[in-house]
């Protein structure tokens, strides 16, 4: 077990997994080193303990053999004597609890062989082979190697018992089976199936191809079934859960054929598509990985299902049914003469015919809006929607949205939270307010969005969690594949150097032959290089070639080809509609002139590096299929001219950025097509479903009417394969509900309902998985940023700016000293001191406590690099840590000896040049007239280092804020607040202008305008100083300085330096400019790309003739063209105009806006619609002409949003992993992370009570401290919140008398608990929050009860009651032990609220800031579109609720000049004039307030995984693990000593749970733990409990608390006392492994003491002078 990794130290290790895997990948072992490893018993003897060594056969056996019947009768032999060994181990208890032979992961099916084994000889592939897994050797299975080396496993049994293995019907089906053509030709069947199955109308033969396919599905099942066997075995046909869609296949295709199963036959189509898993090699592993990540998030599941129906039940007790209400139009009788009005009272009979229900009900009289389907809701509230003039608000009718769209019941309220939670809210959000009022924002802002955003973050940490889990779990074991190789190969070069004498350099040999062999190249393919590739015929030719050479490698070549690309690009741009006929020439000379010059370019770089090195260069090959399209461009007719946009991509070879963007589009096609091609599969799956089950509710008229006045198909339905496409697409997209309410209309509900549910988890859900692995996973060098070698621009750049012109130029203008190259040192130690005391501080450390490892490296080798001297020394706790320490200079310590004076004393004034300049500034300030400047400096530096100067400031800086939200339109209308506002302005800004003076004179003018602080005040107060002598002066109306007096809404950014909190988060911003600044290029140039087709695609044809009389466009047979719509202009020129929409790509900018709404506005599907209407330039639109142009728009999500976003998130983490080099928390202050800590210890501790000593209360105190009391509780507050469920709008009223007498049942109920707890608790009932929260609920209830008029007149509304009763829902919370998951996804979120609320309070303060700018500037703007009387920005409130609504369309308006707009419009009491805005500041204030809180709400989302995260790697070990831990310690320690063997200790680690569990194998894990030894080789229970601890536990404070607890257990016993510990698992593994060399030593040198001795003794009898007279002992 490995201690859990935080979130940066995963993203830090991503390269290193990578590499690792990727050397995995590489794994192999050379001809030689595989033969002596099979063959020498002295290298396997060696490599014993190495597991992959230890699933080779024995020494002297061939690894692959054939499978024969001799090995089946040795099988049996085998099983037989396993189960004779089972009965004896069941007779011994302690036999029986050892750990059997588990399966090997290498050798598992379907994975390749392992390296260790080699290649099998090529007879032997598809040929049954015996088991390699020694698990399997005494089971009756046999492998099979296919090509490639994939394992394929079977059982020996009969297969149907009737066919052996060595059957040849048999072996030719396993032959079949395993083959990669019979699995490529099952593929390209269900490709050619799911082609057939897209078919909207299937003619009569598709019936003859679907017994075609049944036929093939049923060969493939019959070839399954006769090579694995059908049901008997493990490996049979049955047993893997991927075969049983072919069971389902088969049954529905024959069960079809018998049976009509109308809709549900679209069963039959399903898992003929999912079988693409079983025959794709890898998606078996990628729907593993994803069933996972979906088993992880099934505490989060419950946490949203918990969270959603309590916010689903307080929506339906606030909001049920206020959707009802409409504007009802009343045409009353004359009261004077009743009879005179027809049809409201008959004078004949006496009968009143008025109907009240009938009236309001009848859609004749509600009030519509035009093109707009539901009647206007409206609300009897101050600020709810108001009904036109002779309207009344009434509750009549339906609800909106064919009635789906209410609060009603439980069911219908936690669809509406779901459509929260799934980002498709604006429409239901703006309902609610007009009908409820805007007040009640309040419940989706403080409620609604933090719960889900609660939900939807802990959704996206989990998933993360479990893909960095896999990642972790797939480079851990590439890493133990590694460490055994390496051991492998280290063992194989001892022993040939104990054989060096014979063996000499074999494998060194070898290896080199083997090099060269793959190195060679064919003699042909020499000559033809030589020949046609390589050109080097005369010396002319290699002279000019070498000239050439030179200059295409010249940086500054690439640099003049980087400037032709970008004014290529600014040219392609410059396209626009309308264009005259000049420009547009101009634009093809350019084009034809950048085409020459591109052309040029490749031929010389051709011949300056010959055929056969310019192709070596993959960018070349790219630039030269560019070069082809394009001059194809210019000598074909009608050729497409969006080639020349590829121009672009070029700008990645010198572009790092923009290269890293290509190349994780292209790693995902290439490295992550699993999880794409999973995803694709999905959509397909859906579509094709979505267009089997509902394609007859869409064709039926009658149904069809329902949801469209004029009967024909909805443009998104479901009537054929493309449109379900489309359909699943748009609801990725997060656009999903009215698709849904229509085909609810035309279909059945609950099958509309279950379908588009599914889509929107199961899609999401893989969408996130796929983001999260592309922004995880381990792809080694692919996706990291380029290194630091410079390419030629950079180079070119970095001399330019080295050049000799600009050094001078610089110097002439004074900003740049003339430095001498000798001193350029000196210098550099004079402007960097402070690094440079960090690096001694470092270097001095090193020095002391190293210095022997210093001295001893030897030239070229530094025990610590530059770079990491670096790192640490811009870290504070490192300089710290490491200065202190430091022997100073005397006049060093003198200088600290003044620090605390000089601490108090202001500094300069102003700078040391502007002394210089004006001597008369610098005074004596010791005497005299200086003396008393100093003093009052140091007085006024008092006052602003004074913490009530501080709270004083931030008071007034509120205030000043809450005062500007009083400018609003209505503000001239009332004279006193006017007055009372102007009079606190001129005061704010004196008190301001006053804090800057004092600041000025404590802190001196350099250090004040030193602080960007400093100048944020200093520009604002410029600006209010400015505005206030502007209105004295009388100019206040001029243009210039009303421009200017909008500014004035910068003032409450001034809070942000005074709040700890927020200020961090902007510190972490501003320092990550740099790098957003670079993505936001690489974007914005991908985004110019799609700019630019939608402008070829597009400009011009999104005009349209229309009939303002009707409020429609024309239709195309009425008005074809633009010459149709002017001569109907000139007959009636008020009712008819030719318009474009407000969204368009007339030009690049056009692009971009529209580009913008695409990603960012409820209203992306009008630009949709727009396109496919779209017909040609000046021609009319034409109703769904072409809807393939979506795919210009998927294309666009997929770069331009999917992709951008992912690299988005990249560089961000990538920068706040800088941020977190030297702090735990980058988010939070110091004393916000003492809360972090302090709700952490909190959730882990768990108060006491003390029981009472009165027997009675003893009695009361045992039975509600019992946890089956809390349970009990707990059931019925879930009964009673199921009582408030089962409340629907307009029931009856015994039900609402039933109801009643229920919930006082309960609170008599809940009123005697409080009772038992009070007597049993005593004092200590109110130190539990949740008994507060219970007693407060209570108080108020029950006052309710008796009081309930004073409580709806004077206090707050009955509704709100029930609501209150919801809080004690909460207590379900705690029955939740500590180690499940929900409270530790619930901690985390806890631990992560202090930053998430200080990024919060920066959206707030953005908010704030950008509503006080838009009511500054738009709230005259004319009222159309989205923009009404409820939705503008007139007032402070209104533009923050727009500005919430953003992603609604509320700011389209302001982004455009309106129509009909008068610019010259007096506004009565304002000087502002006119009522069209500013489309360019309205531009500029959508991107920025969009950039801005889209950057913040990011943020939020990664403070909350980091939190995750982190809580892994430092959550507290509770009760419940220490429980377990000592159950598991009794089983291996039945006489409680407290003290096992160390041989069981690898079995005990493996035995435990998570967090705790250490899995096999564990030996090195655990001889690393360095356990302490007691005699008899014992390890004692508290060490080893602490030693897993500290692998989960990382905090000093918490392992001290565990130890504690850990002696408490052990308080009775002492046995670890009277024992002193003899040694370490660390030193006994150290002992053996150095007992083991002297050994091997010893009897090496014997050995060659024997032989040396020998030959002496062979070399005397030679001699014949002595005969056996020597015998060596």
């Amino acid at each position: 077990m490995s201690k859990k990794l935080s979130f940066f130290e995963f993203w830090r290790s991503k390269k290193e997994r990578g590499a690792i895997l990727e050397r995995t990948n590489q794994l192999r072992l050379l001809p030689s080193q595989q033969k002596r490893l099979l063959e020498d018993s002295a290298v396997r003897a060696a490599l014993q303990n190495v597991q992959t060594v230890s699933l080779l056969p024995p020494v002297g056996t061939e690894v692959f053999r054939r499978f024969t019947p001799a090995a089946l009768e040795v099988i049996q032999q085998r099983q037989e004597a396993e189960k004779k060994e089972r009965e004896k181990r069941k007779k011994n208890k302690e036999e029986a609890q050892k750990d059997w032979l588990k399966p090997a992961r290498d050798l598992e099916a379907g994975k390749l062989l392992p390296f260790i084994y080699g290649d099998p000889p090529p007879d032997l592939l598809n040929t049954p082979l015996e088991e390699l897994d020694p698990f399997y050797q005494s089971q009756k299975t046999f492998i099979v190697l296919s090509k490639g080396n994939i394992i394929h496993r079977f059982n020996a049994e009969s297969s149907c018992y009737l066919l052996s293995p060595f059957n040849p019907l048999r072996t030719v089906a396993t032959k079949i089976l395993i083959h990669s053509l019979f699995s490529l030709f099952i593929l390209v069947t269900i490709l050619t199936n799911c082609v057939f199955m897209t078919i909207s109308d299937p003619p009569s033969w598709i019936r003859a191809a679907e017994y075609v396919f049944t036929a093939v599905y049923t060969l493939e099942t019959i070839i399954k079934v006769l090579s694995r066997g059908f049901c008997v075995g493990k490996f049979s046909f049955l047993r893997d859960p991927w075969n049983w869609l072919d069971i389902m296949v088969i049954s529905m295709a024959f069960l079809t054929e018998f049976v009509y199963l109308g809709k549900y036959s679209v069963l039959s189509s399903v898992p003929r598509v999912l079988k693409i898993i079983t025959v794709t090699p890898g998606l078996k592993t990628t729907v593993g990985a994803v069933v996972q990540s979906v088993k992880r998030l099934a505490d989060v599941c419950i946490l949203a299902a918990f969270c959603l129906s309590i916010l689903a039940l307080i929506g339906q007790q606030l909001f049920m049914g206020v959707l009802k209400q409409k504007c009802i139009r009343f045409m009353l009788p004359n009261l004077t003469d009743i009879g005179a009005t027809a049809g409201y009272h008959d004078n004949k009979t006496g009968v009143n015919h008025f109907n009240f229900s009938e009236h309001v009900n009848d859609i004749k009289y509600q009030y519509f809006l035009p093109d707009k389907l539901n009647p206007l809701l409206c609300g009897n509230t101050s600020d709810a929607q108001v009904c036109p003039e002779g309207y009344s608000c009434l509750k009549a009718g339906s609800n909106p949205d064919y009635g789906y769209s209410s609060y009603d019941s439980i069911g219908w309220s936690l669809l509406a939270l779901f459509r929260l939670m799934t980002r498709d809210w604006e429409d239901l959000v703006l309902k609610t307010l007009q009908a409820a009022g805007k007040s009640s924002l309040a419940f989706f802002i403080l409620l609604s969005f933090p719960a889900c955003f609660c939900i939807l973050s802990l959704f996206v940490a989990v998933v993360a969690m479990a893909t960095g889990e896999q990642e972790e779990a797939a480079a851990a074991d590439a890493r133990q594949k590694e460490e055994e190789l390496g051991q492998i190969v280290e063992a194989l070069r001892r022993r040939e150097g104990e054989e060096q004498a014979t063996c000499g350099a074999a494998l060194s040999e070898d290896h080199n032959h083997t090099e060269g062999t793959q190195k060679s190249c064919s003699p042909c393919w020499g000559i033809f290089v030589d020949l046609f590739l390589k050109c080097d015929c005369c010396g002319c030719w290699r002279g000019l070639k070498r000239c050439l050479y030179t200059i295409v490698m010249n940086p500054f070549f690439d640099l003049g080809i980087v400037i032709c690309l970008v004014l290529n690009t600014v040219v392609t741009a410059m396209e626009h509609f309308p264009m005259a006929m000049e420009f547009e020439l101009q634009l093809s000379v350019a084009q034809l002139v950048f085409t020459a010059i591109f052309t040029a370019e490749l031929v010389l770089r051709l011949v300056a590096m010959d055929p056969y090195g310019f192709f070596q260069v993959g960018w070349n090959i790219f630039d030269s299929i560019i070069v082809a399209l394009n001059l194809l461009y210019l000598s074909v007719e009608n050729f497409s001219s969006y080639f020349l946009l590829m121009r672009v991509f070029r700008l990645a070879r010198w572009w790092p950025s923009f290269h890293l963007m290509l190349k994780t589009i292209w790693t995902t096609v290439r490295a992550l097509r699993n999880p794409t091609i999973l995803l694709v599969i999905m959509v397909f799956v859906f579509s094709m479903v979505g267009m089997q089950v509902f394609q007859k509710d869409y064709k039926d008229h009658v149904q069809i009417c329902l949801i469209a006045a004029d009967c024909q198909l909805p443009r998104w339905h479901l009537n054929d394969f493309f449109n379900s496409f489309l359909i699943i697409v748009k609801v990725l997209c997060g656009d999903w509900i009215e698709t849904m309410w229509n085909c609810m209309e035309v279909s059945s509900q609950t099958t509309c309902l279950v379908f588009f549910i599914m889509v929107l988890v199961i899609g999401n859900l893989l969408v996130l998985n796929l983001f999260v692995v592309l922004l995880l996973t381990s792809l080694s060098d692919s996706l990291e940023a380029p290194g630091e070698t410079k390419n030629n621009l950079q180079t070119a750049m970095s001399r330019i700016n080295k050049s000799w012109i600009l050094d001078h130029f610089w110097t002439v203008l004074g900003r740049k000293n003339h430095v001498n190259p000798d001193h350029t040192v000196v210098n550099g130690q004079e402007d960097n001191r402070k690094d440079y005391l960090a690096l001694t501080c470092v270097t001095s450390e090193v020095s002391g406590n190293h210095g022997n490892q210093i001295s001893n490296t030897g030239p070229g080798k530094v025990p610590i690099t530059t770079t990491e001297i670096q790192i640490e020394s811009k870290t504070p706790e490192n300089e710290e840590k490491r200065c202190d320490n430091v022997q100073k200079h005397p006049e060093v310590q003198q200088d600290e000896h003044d620090e605390d004076d000089k601490g108090n004393t202001p500094e300069d004034c102003c700078s040391d040049k502007c002394y210089q300049c004006c001597p008369f500034l610098n005074i004596d300030m010791s005497q005299g007239g200086g003396r008393i400047w100093s003093n009052f400096r140091k007085a006024c530096f008092f006052i602003i280092q004074h913490k009530y100067f501080n709270i004083f400031i931030i008071l007034i800086i509120l205030l000043s804020s809450a005062f500007l939200a009083f400018e609003d339109v209505y503000l001239p209308h009332r004279l006193v607040l006017k007055r009372v506002v102007e009079t606190a302005d001129q005061l704010f800004t004196y008190l301001f202008l006053l804090e800057m003076l004092l600041k000025w004179t404590a802190l001196g003018l350099k250090k004040y305008f030193s602080d960007a602080w400093c100048w944020l005040d200093f520009l604002i107060l410029d600006v209010f100083l400015v505005s206030m002598t502007a209105d004295m002066l009388g100019f206040s109306g001029l243009g210039a300085i009303q421009s200017l007096r909008t500014l004035r809404a910068l003032g409450p950014l001034r809070a942000v330096s005074r709040f700890q909190g927020p200020r961090v988060v902007v510190q972490v911003l501003v320092r990550s400019i740099p790098a957003l600044f670079d993505w936001l290029l690489v974007s914005l140039t991908v985004w110019l790309i799609f700019s630019i087709l939608g402008v070829n695609l597009f400009a011009g044809k999104f005009y349209h003739c229309f009939n303002q009389k009707t409020g429609q466009r024309f239709l195309p047979e009425q008005v074809n063209n633009y010459s149709q719509c002017l001569f109907l202009m000139v007959e009636n020129d008020t009712e008819v105009d030719w318009r474009n929409t407000r969204l368009n790509y007339d030009n690049v900018a056009s692009g971009y806006l529209s580009l913008l709404h695409l990603v960012s506005s409820a209203d992306w599907v009008d630009i949709i619609y727009s396109a496919w209407d779209a017909t040609h330039v000046e021609s009319q639109p034409v109703y769904d002409s072409n809807r393939y142009r979506i795919l210009y728009f998927i294309s666009f999500f997929i770069i331009g949003s999917f992709f951008t976003f992912n690299y988005f998130i990249r560089v961000i983490v990538n920068n706040l992993l800088k941020e977190k080099i030297g702090q735990k928390h980058i988010f939070m202050t110091e004393e916000q992370q003492k809360y972090s800590k302090t709700i952490k210890n909190l959730f882990s501790k768990k108060s006491s009570v003390p029981r009472p000593q009165n027997q009675c209360q003893a009695l009361l105190f045992d039975l509600v401290t019992r946890p089956c009391f809390e349970v009990v509780m707990v059931v019925l507050i879930c009964l009673n919140i199921v009582a408030l469920m089962v409340e629907t709008d307009e029931q009856s009223v015994q039900k609402n008398e039933i109801l009643y007498w229920i919930q006082f049942v309960f609170l008599i109920i809940f009123f005697i608990e409080f009772i038992l707890k009070i007597i049993a608790l005593r004092r200590y009932y109110f130190s539990d929050c949740r008994n507060v929260i219970d007693f407060v609920i209570l108080i108020v209830l029950i006052m309710s009860l008796f009081f309930a008029d004073i409580f709806e007149y004077y206090i707050f509304s009955p509704l709100l009651l029930p609501v209150l009763r919801l809080a004690r829902i909460g207590r379900i919370l705690h029955l939740i032990p500590c180690a499940t998951g929900i409270q530790k996804l619930f901690l985390a979120f806890m631990m992560s609220l202090p930053a998430l609320v200080n990024i919060a309070l920066l959206i707030l303060l953005i908010m704030f800031t950008f509503s006080i700018f838009g009511m500054f500037n738009f709230a005259y703007v004319k009222k159309e579109h989205m923009i009404n009387q409820m939705f503008n920005f007139q007032t402070f409130g209104n533009s923050m609720i727009c500005l919430f609504m953003t992603s609604a369309g509320l700011l389209s308006p302001v982004m455009s000049i309106p129509r009909d707009c008068d610019p010259d419009m007096e506004n009565p009491g304002s000087t502002v004039r006119g009522d069209c805005g500013s489309p360019v500041v309205g531009i500029v204030f959508l991107t920025t307030y969009i950039c801005l809180s889209f950057l913040l709400v990011v943020h939020l989302y990664i403070a909350v995984i980091m939190a995750t995260f982190n809580s892994k790697d430092a959550e507290a070990l509770c009760d419940d693990e220490l429980q377990m831990f000592y159950k598991t310690w009794s089983r291996f320690d039945p006489d409680a000593s407290q003290f096992i063997q160390y041989s069981q200790l690898s079995d005990f680690c493996d035995t435990l749970k998570d967090p705790l569990r250490i899995p096999k194998p564990n030996t090195i894990k655990l001889i690393h733990m360095d356990l302490p030894l007691f005699p008899g080789d014992q390890i004692h229970c508290m060490d080893v409990f602490l030693s897993l601890a500290t692998q989960v536990v990382d905090d000093s404070g918490q392992m001290d608390s565990l130890k504690t607890r850990m002696e408490e257990k052990f308080i009775a016993n002492s046995s670890k006392v009277s024992y002193e510990p003899i040694s370490s698992t660390l030193r006994r593994k150290q002992e053996e492994v150095a007992a083991t060399v002297i050994q091997r030593a010893y009897r090496k040198g014997l050995l060659q003491h024997r032989d040396t001795t020998g030959t002496v003794v062979e070399s005397v009898n030679g001699g014949g002078a002595v005969s056996g007279s020597f015998h060596p002992e």
